[in-house]
């Protein structure tokens, strides 16, 4: 893909403000999908992955957090911290596990009805900023397919279509039971997505200070999280295998590095770097 086609791409993540006309809300998740992008293409061709399919993982990579678009930090931060600190889930499938009867539909004003007390508390009333961004997490599916559908006439010009596999592909973290019957290729594109994006996300220090008052990033935390991905099927042993291979032999170190806002000259902790030498002594 041209840089012109991957800029087009990336900026639809910024998006018009609707309580400022004229105004735009930059892209909070562009940096984490252009990162991941890079890192998904690098993992990809060490697992040997058809390279027919490059192209399109790439365009699927670079929009999977689409969904995401418009998001304010703060307040997201606000409405997701709540919750955690309450114990209620935080993402759709966490919420249909504790609440089986719950419906895909019924996620959003589900999750409101059990939090609405505590933001009443707090001094947050439920507006319809706050019903969007539950939607992001209890809805993901949706309000992705809604900016996908706004982008259409862009994608169009850029002469991209979004293919359901695709789709599927983007949506997997969320929704893992939408993989079933997906031919094998498909279901490895989905693992990538999920270890790499996850990987990025957990090395990222803007998200780390924004999400989850973390006070640092570390590599052993990292793939710590990755092997409870592993466990639970979401990501095979050979996309965690060549991942960590690749994270070992300091391929991934330049990313790394711009995730956690750190120069570029300057060297991974002490720490990572021992970390780094397990995983490859591992691999010997």
């Amino acid at each position: 893909m041209d840089q012109t086609t991957r800029d087009a791409l990336l900026a639809m993540y910024d998006v018009p403000d609707p309580a400022h006309p004229g105004r735009v809300i930059p892209g909070y998740d562009k940096e984490h999908a252009e990162r991941t992008t890079r890192i998904v293409l690098r993992v990809a061709e060490a697992v040997g992955l058809d390279g027919r399919h490059l192209a399109d993982l790439e365009i699927t990579t670079l929009l999977h957090d689409l969904g995401r678009t418009g998001m304010d930090p703060e307040l997201f931060g606000a409405v997701f911290g709540l919750a955690q600190e309450l114990g209620l889930p935080v993402r759709i499938a966490e919420l249909r596990a504790r609440y089986p009867g719950v419906t895909e539909e019924q996620a959003v004003p589900f999750f409101l009805d059990l939090l609405a007390p505590a933001l009443r508390d707090k001094g947050i009333p439920v507006t319809d900023a706050v019903t969007d961004h539950v939607a992001m997490r209890m809805d993901f599916k949706g309000r992705l397919r809604r900016m996908l559908d706004q982008r259409r006439a862009e994608l169009d010009r850029l002469g991209i279509a979004v293919k359901p596999w695709m789709e599927t592909v983007m949506l997997y973290y969320y929704y893992p039971h939408g993989m079933e019957g997906q031919p094998g290729d498909v279901r490895t594109m989905g693992m990538l997505l999920v270890a790499c994006e996850n990987f990025e996300a957990y090395n990222n220090q803007r998200r780390g200070r924004d999400y989850y008052g973390r006070q640092g990033e570390r590599l052993r935390e990292v793939f710590t999280t990755l092997e409870g991905f592993r466990e639970r099927g979401l990501v095979s042993s050979e996309v965690m295998e060549a991942l960590g291979r690749l994270t070992a032999s300091g391929e991934l170190d330049g990313i790394i590095k711009e995730s956690r806002g750190f120069p570029a000259g300057e060297a991974l902790p002490d720490e990572d770097l021992a970390f780094q030498q397990e995983l490859l002594a591992s691999r010997t």
